[in-house]
């Protein structure tokens, strides 16, 4: 699916929910396939976002989220919190 077509149809709470059943999950291989949807929802939601100073509040949160998430990988995974991360919506860009 092309990146604009994902920017269309991609609702601004669905990183939320994305994120909230990767911390809730136990199973460690789905945790991990859950974490890089919330980590990809973050990212079109930040592409998604034309003025982001006009949403600091819910781009505050999302850093906070991406901040958790890598301390899940770290602990819960036992891998380094880059490994496959989209903290970089620039190089999210060029995969999509």
């Amino acid at each position: 699916m092309p990146l604009e077509d994902s920017l269309d149809n991609f609702r601004p709470v669905l990183w939320q929910e994305a994120f909230i059943r990767a911390v809730d999950e136990p199973d460690r291989e789905t945790l991990a396939q859950l974490i890089r949807e919330a980590e990809r929802a973050i990212c079109l939601r930040r592409l998604q976002l034309e003025n982001p100073a006009d949403y600091r509040y819910e781009v505050r949160a999302m850093d906070v989220a991406t901040q958790a998430m890598d301390a899940i990988k770290v602990q819960r995974l036992g891998v380094g919190k880059k490994l496959a991360a989209w903290h970089d919506c620039r190089a999210f860009q060029k995969t999509a």
